[in-house]
């Protein structure tokens, strides 16, 4: 009886060895705040894949990302590069490598934090008209 209880006790310890046991969520919202003077589209290019993200004209898109286990597929500052499109007539591209105040990759340099609570942060960014000054035209292709 000994042998087994000792046994489904080491089998209990090596099967649970590596495995990560969390307590609690670790999240970080990042709200895209567009006081610009167009709609915004924001092309963001992760490893060849393209996602459009969709800040209207005086309104907010936020993202949030569980620390723990959240996806990074889709949160704009882990993109390589981004395409931000103002009204449908100019764009702006930003790379991870420009350093820069208005780039958007560069979450924590260029990013306000907002909140602050246990095991939560929130940061923004706030796009503005001047923004929106430092484009090029599209010339009919902005995606």
């Amino acid at each position: 009886m000994k042998k087994i209880i000792s046994s489904v006790f080491a089998v209990l310890i090596v099967v649970s060895c590596g495995r990560e046991i969390v307590d609690s969520q670790m999240i970080d919202k990042f709200n895209y705040v567009n006081k610009s003077n167009d709609d915004i589209s924001i092309l963001s290019y992760h490893q060849g894949k393209k996602t459009k993200h969709d800040v209207f004209k005086d309104k907010t898109y936020s993202q949030q990302l569980d620390n723990n286990f959240g996806s990074v597929d889709d949160i704009i500052f882990y993109a390589d590069s981004v395409k931000i499109i103002y009204g449908n007539s100019k764009y702006k591209t930003w790379k991870s490598t420009d350093e820069n105040i208005r780039n958007i990759i560069l979450r924590f340099d260029n990013y306000t934090k907002i909140a602050e609570k246990e095991n939560y942060n929130e940061y923004q960014f706030i796009f503005t008209t001047q923004d929106a000054g430092l484009t090029q035209p599209c010339n009919g292709n902005c995606n």
